[in-house]
C-alpha cells in the first residue's frame, strides 16, 4: 500500500468553516516545523558516513603526510640553528617558528627527538601534564568534607524546600503531570489501534502475515521513540484515518496531540545541535559560522585542499632549505 504523505496529516479548512480554530492552526504548524527538521535529521544521517568515510581516506593520509614534512623542517631548523653567520635574532626567529608549528604535531608524536628540540626552543614541556595530581574540585572531591554532613544538609534543604512550596505551585504541577500522563495514554491510544490491526499473529494469510510483520515492527519503533507522528503516519497509510477523521479531532485531542509533538520537536532540535556541535569542534568553528550537512562537507573538503596546499608549499621549502643560504633569506622577511 502506498505510503501517505505526511502533509495529509494537517487539518484541512472545511467549506462553510469561517476559519481553523487556535488548537487546529498549532497542530499544523507543529507538523510543518517537525517535517522540517526531519529532513534536517535525515540530511546530517545521510552525510555523516560520507564525511567520516572521506576524513578517514582523504583528510587523515594528507594530516599525516604534512606532519610528517613538518617533522622535517623543525629538524632542519634545528640543524640550521647552529649555523655561521646566523645572528641571534635569526636564531629568535627560528625558536619561534619550531614552537609555532611545532606544537601541532610533537604532542602527539613519539619522536624524542622532536620533544627535545621543542622544549630546547622555549616550547612547554609537552609532558607536563603527566603525574600531576588529580583536581579535586573535577574529582567530585573537596578537602576536609564530610560526605555524610553534606548528604544530610541535602535532606534538610529537600524538606526546606517542600514546605516552602506553596498550594499554588503543588496544584500547578500536579496539573502538569496530569497532561503530561494524558499527552501519553493519546500515544498509547494510537498504537493499541494500530496494533490492534496489525498484529501480524492474527493473519492468516503469508503476504499479508509478511507485511503486517514489517508494519508492526515499524509501529513498535515508533512507540518505542514516543514518535507520535511516525504513528499517525502509519494510521494514515494502512487507511485506518482518513483526512475527515483528523478535520474531527477534538480540541482535547489536539491539545495532547501538540503536546506530545512539541517535546518531538524539542528532542530533533537536541539531536540535531549535537550532531552540529561535533563538527563545530572538530573544525574549531565558531558558533556565530553557519553549519549544515552542506556545509560540514565543504568545511573538510575545504580543509583537504588547504593541507594539500601547504604540503606542496611545505615540500619546496624543504628543498630550497637544504642551503642554509636560502634559510637566512627567507628568514630576512620573516617577522615575529
Amino acid at each position: 500500500m502506498k505510503k501517505t504523505d505526511n502533509k495529509a496529516l494537517n487539518v484541512v479548512e472545511q467549506h462553510g468553516q469561517a476559519s481553523l480554530s487556535p488548537g487546529q492552526k498549532s497542530f499544523n504548524a507543529l507538523l510543518r516545523k517537525l517535517e522540517t527538521e526531519r529532513q534536517l535529521l535525515a540530511a546530517w544521517q545521510e552525510v555523516i558516513p560520507l564525511h567520516q568515510q572521506y576524513y578517514a581516506s582523504q583528510y587523515q593520509p594528507l594530516m599525516r603526510s604534512y606532519h610528517a614534512l613538518v617533522a622535517q623542517l623543525v629538524r632542519l631548523l634545528d640543524d640550521a640553528y647552529s649555523a655561521k653567520g646566523l645572528s641571534r635574532h635569526d636564531q629568535e626567529k627560528i625558536s619561534h617558528i619550531i614552537c609555532s608549528v611545532g606544537a601541532a604535531i610533537i604532542v602527539d608524536s613519539d619522536a624524542a627527538d622532536l620533544k627535545r628540540i621543542y622544549r630546547m626552543h622555549g616550547g612547554a614541556a609537552v609532558d607536563a601534564a603527566e603525574g600531576q595530581p588529580e583536581d579535586l574540585a573535577e574529582s567530585g572531591q573537596e578537602a576536609d568534607s564530610d560526605p555524610h554532613a553534606s548528604a544530610e544538609q541535602q535532606r534538610e534543604h529537600a524538606r526546606a524546600a517542600k514546605r516552602k512550596k506553596s498550594a499554588k505551585a503543588a496544584a500547578r504541577e500536579a496539573k502538569q503531570q496530569e497532561e503530561l500522563h494524558k499527552a501519553s495514554q493519546s500515544v498509547r491510544e494510537v498504537y493499541r489501534k494500530l496494533a490492534s490491526a496489525l498484529h501480524p499473529d492474527r493473519e492468516q494469510d503469508p503476504l499479508e502475515h509478511v507485511r503486517k510483520t514489517a508494519l508492526m515492527q515499524r509501529v513498535n519503533i515508533a512507540y518505542d521513540k514516543k514518535d507520535l507522528l511516525g504513528l499517525l503516519e502509519l494510521q494514515l497509510e494502512i487507511e485506518q484515518i482518513d483526512q475527515s477523521r483528523i478535520n474531527s479531532l477534538s480540541e482535547q485531542h489536539l491539545q495532547h496531540y501538540s503536546k506530545v509533538l512539541t517535546e518531538q520537536s524539542a528532542e530533533l532540535r537536541d539531536e540535531i545541535a549535537g550532531l552540529e556541535a561535533e563538527f563545530r569542534m572538530r573544525f574549531n568553528l565558531g558558533l556565530q559560522e553557519a553549519m549544515s550537512p552542506l556545509l560540514a562537507m565543504r568545511h573538510l573538503k575545504s580543509a583537504a585542499k588547504s593541507i594539500q596546499q601547504n604540503i606542496h608549499a611545505l615540500k619546496n621549502d624543504l628543498l630550497a632549505f637544504e642551503d642554509i643560504k636560502n634559510v637566512k633569506a627567507w628568514l630576512k622577511n620573516y617577522h615575529i
